[in-house]
């Protein structure tokens, strides 16, 4: 191993121990802060762009290891915000020990902003900002799913879409939450219901939604309200179709007829159902043996 490839791990290991007395931790920060007027990033990330978290370098900086520390003073965060580095800067915005002043101040550095929302303590009026400023997936976020009943109708009553659909992913809401969503306009609000399966989606609503728009079939084949009916309409959709013959709702001669699927994925499904009739396993096994 170089020389330099040691020091910087010895730099790491130190940015990472607890027991670092406070003394050599300002020293290490300096040293950390050496390395701001680097120009670009260190693995070259274009500043606009923000790269998906499991692309993250193998080897680490010492900037970024202390960015991911929750015990830490606060003068630490606030000097790792300053960093030129896209990735410790990435790393401070998951952070939950930042304080709440510094994640609005990193709310308005473009490329870390969408970033933040993955923090399980960012306020949740910040959040509401970031949903509709920036193209979140379509997952429960750790601030909503910590969110109590009185922030959860906060964000159910927004103008905005965008944080609407956010809390119709939340599995556990209170029966007037889900009622408003049911009912909301914007496709993409209910969309998130049937995707966390909410159970107050009705098999009316789910067939009615597969009629309206295909889009939503993936995640309506996979909801357990879903009838026979509306798995059928699912089948016709090829993103849908492995979901829908995995369904314990699928009548059983349908998902015998798709164990000769031409998509293979499909098949595996249909195997898997447990609709799928005992001689019908006996059979597949025996062809299998």
């Amino acid at each position: 191993m170089a020389d330099e490839d040691r020091y910087l791990a010895h730099l790491c290991g130190l940015a990472d121990n607890p027991n670092l007395p406070e003394h050599l931790l300002d020293k290490l920060v300096a040293v950390t802060s050496g390395e701001l007027d680097a120009g670009e990033d260190l693995f070259g990330v274009p500043r606009t762009e923000v790269p998906e978290m499991a692309d993250a370098p193998a080897i680490e900086s010492t900037g970024e290891v202390l960015a991911r520390r929750t015990d830490l003073p606060e003068w630490v965060y606030h000097q790792l915000a300053t960093d030129k580095r896209l990735w410790v800067r990435l790393y401070l915005a998951r952070n939950p020990a930042v304080p709440e002043g510094l994640l609005w101040t990193l709310a308005d550095d473009r490329a870390v902003r969408p970033e933040l929302a993955w923090n399980p303590v960012v306020p949740v009026e910040l959040l509401a900002e970031i949903a509709t400023t920036a193209d979140l997936p379509p997952v429960l976020l750790p601030r909503v799913a910590a969110a109590n009943p009185a922030e959860l109708r906060s964000l159910a009553a927004s103008p905005s879409w965008q944080v609407r659909a956010l809390v119709g992913l939340h599995d556990n809401l209170p029966r007037d939450v889900v009622d408003r969503l049911i009912a909301d306009p914007d496709l993409p609000v209910v969309q998130a219901l049937v995707a966390a399966k909410n159970p107050r989606c009705s098999p009316a609503l789910l067939h009615s939604l597969a009629r309206r728009a295909e889009a939503v079939c993936p995640q309506i084949a996979q909801h357990p309200n879903t009838d026979a009916d509306t798995l059928m309409l699912c089948l016709r959709v090829p993103a849908a179709r492995r979901h829908a013959a995995r369904h314990p709702n699928l009548p059983p001669d349908v998902a015998t007829g798709l164990l000769d699927d031409p998509d293979l994925l499909v098949a595996e499904a249909a195997a898997a159902n447990p609709a799928l009739p005992r001689k019908i396993m006996e059979a597949v096994l025996a062809e299998c043996l």
